[in-house]
Parts: C-alpha cells; structure tokens; sequence
C-alpha cells in the first residue's frame, strides 16, 4: 500500500510547560493509503479533530512528524499543502453564487479563466449541482450546500481531502443518502479522503478502514469487518455498535475455544483471542445480533439456555430485548416483530436463548 499520508509518532500538546497543559494526542503513529478512505473515529474530544487539524496545518506537533506522499509538510503553511478541508459548517460564502464558491479558490491560485470554468463545471457535475451554478447558498438545502462545499474542496484536485463531521447537520434521511454519494465521490475521483466522526455506523458504511480513537490514542485500526466483529479491547467493542459484556474467568482449552465461568456456576465456551492462561480473568463479548430468540416449549437442546424476557425496546423494525439468564446474566438480543406487527414475545415469558461458541468471544485486552 502507498501510503499518501503517514503519521509518526506524533503527540500534541496544547498550553505546554503550563498548569493548563493538555495531551490531545499521545504518540500517534499510523499511515494511510493513497485512494482510501480512511475514517478517524471516536467520541468527543479524543483527538480525532485534532489530528485533522494537525495533517491541514491549522495546529503544529508538539513531537512527530507528518509526511504525505513521503514528503515532509510540517513547515509548510496550510495554502501551501495539496490538502483540502470540508467543515462541519461549510463556511460558504453567502454573497457568492454556487459557481463563484467553487472558483473561489482556483483564483486564488490564479488558474486561466477558461480553466476555472471547466473545472466548475466539471465538478459541479460531480457532486450533481450542474443547474444550481446561478443560486446562493442560501437558496440551497443543507444538502445541496453541502455538495457546494465538497465541490469547492475538490476544485483544486488535493491529493488528500480531510472531511471533519461534514455529515453531522443534516437529518436522517440525508445522511444515509450523503453517505452513499460520498464514497462513489472518493472512488470516482481516486482522492484520499480522512473522515472524521463519532458515527459509529457512518464509519462502518462508508470506510475502507477505521482508526478508532480514544484519549489521545489509536485503540485499533482495521477494516470495518475487522473493527466489529473483532474489537481489541472493551472500549472498541463498545463503541463500535450493540454489545453483551460477560465477565469470566478461563478454566480450560480447547484448539481456539475456551471454557470460561460466568457467574457463579454458568459455563460458557468461546472463542479464544490468544494470549490467555487457564485461571485468567477476561471480557466476553456477544453481538446481540448473534442471539436467537424461541419460545422454551418450542426449542430446548444442548445449544440452548433457558432464559425469561425482563424488558423490551421497540425499534420499529425490530425490538430489543433484555433477556435474565440467571446467575446474574442479562442479554440484550434482537427479534423481529411478527408480520402482523406484533411483538413474538412479552416481558416474563420464558425463552430459550442459543447462539454459536464462536459468536461469542473472547477479548485480547
């Protein structure tokens, strides 16, 4: 993989030397490829922002250094890097037309006017604005100013668009669609795009790989197959989606599964992530997907548990479902309502709970 940005330990420290010193970063080390797109996920204040920042040049490091396409940028000034950046607020300019936006930036690098012309055309295409060139941005919807924002980022062609939560303001609806037309965006155009949010499910759809970030530093990277259905650690496994936590302690192996105590008594096996010991006190996670849900007179095998439903959430399309194991032991599982829209279960009815060993697993960390 080419790497169009690499990242070498880099720390950043605001207000250093002071009483008000703050670590935003801790030793962050991490690359990324040229045409990929590379979302920086995390909760508020993790740092996320901070590196894009750090990568515009909007903030300097306190220590590391940043290279993109394996050249040094740390001393060169944000206009001078071949980096753009989409906001959160997309800071257009509400004197200017659609078309003036876009160009606004090609002047400023003194591009020929009939070039400056092509390019808005061509990427007012792109982002399907092509019959709003004439409109202020305050005769557009937030998605459309959106798409005015991207194009004036893309205009220039930067090797590298930086994106800080562009998603955050718009409903629903939007986002799911801006989700979609962002990444045929970043595949049309070949550009590396960094995506900053605390979506966890933006990031699973749109990214072909996810840093996930926490106090200042990279929990995990990986693809977003990789980052759900094998977290390293609790804090990833929570964050990233639903998650049943059980917590065991290993009494024996077998090939890659474990057999582990839950509870006082309850056995569990499950599915061995390494670096254990028989008598180690460990995580266990279940995604509550995996967990099927039947009525205790219907289904009782081996593979099943006896359970009785303690409480219900109704999601629409589906209703989550808080399940006592005994022991101590809640679930939290997922069913479907009935096609009559009625709920398959009540809260006190006995179930019968199963999942696969290996769906649940044990954490490295």
């Amino acid at each position: 993989m080419t790497a169009a940005i690499d990242i070498r330990a880099v720390t950043k420290i605001y207000n250093p030397g002071s009483q008000q010193a703050v670590k935003a970063l801790d030793n962050i080390s991490l690359a990324i490829g040229d045409n990929e797109f590379f979302t920086l996920l995390g909760p508020s204040g993790c740092g996320k922002t901070t590196l894009l920042r750090l990568i515009a040049g909007f903030e300097q490091v306190s220590g590391g250094e940043i290279m993109l396409f394996d050249d040094e940028i740390e001393n060169l000034e944000p206009n001078r890097r071949p980096v753009n950046t989409v906001f959160q607020h997309y800071a257009l300019f509400p004197h200017m037309t659609v078309a003036e936006n876009v160009a606004f930036g090609l002047e400023r690098l003194r591009k020929p006017k009939p070039e400056i012309e092509a390019t808005v055309g061509r990427v007012l295409n792109l982002v399907k604005l092509q019959q709003l060139g004439d409109r202020r941005p305050n005769q557009l919807s937030g998605g459309q100013q959106q798409r005015v924002a991207l194009a004036r980022a893309l205009a220039p062609n930067p090797k590298v668009l930086l994106l800080d939560e562009p998603l955050s303001a718009l409903d629903l609806k939007l986002r799911q669609t801006m989700r979609e037309e962002l990444k045929h965006l970043q595949k049309e155009t070949g550009i590396t795009f960094v995506f900053v949010t605390h979506d966890q499910e933006e990031a699973l759809a749109m990214s072909d790989r996810i840093a996930v970030m926490s106090d200042g530093e990279v929990q995990q990277i990986g693809a977003p197959t990789d980052i759900y259905e094998h977290p390293i650690n609790r804090f990833v496994a929570d964050f990233i989606g639903d998650t049943n936590f059980l917590d065991g302690e290993i009494l024996h192996f077998n090939d890659d599964l474990v057999t582990c105590r839950v509870g006082t008594e309850s056995m569990f096996e499950a599915e061995n992530s390494g670096g254990h010991q028989v008598g180690d006190r460990v995580t266990l996670f279940l995604r509550p997907e995996k967990i099927s849900l039947s009525a205790a007179h219907e289904t009782s095998t081996a593979e099943t548990r006896p359970g009785k439903v303690a409480n219900i959430v109704y999601l629409g399309n589906q209703a989550a479902y808080t399940v006592d194991m005994g022991d101590g032991i809640e679930l939290t599982a997922q069913a479907r309502p009935r096609e009559d829209g009625i709920l398959p279960f009540a809260i006190g009815e006995p179930l019968a709970v199963g999942f696969p060993a290996r769906a649940l697993r044990v954490l490295a960390q």
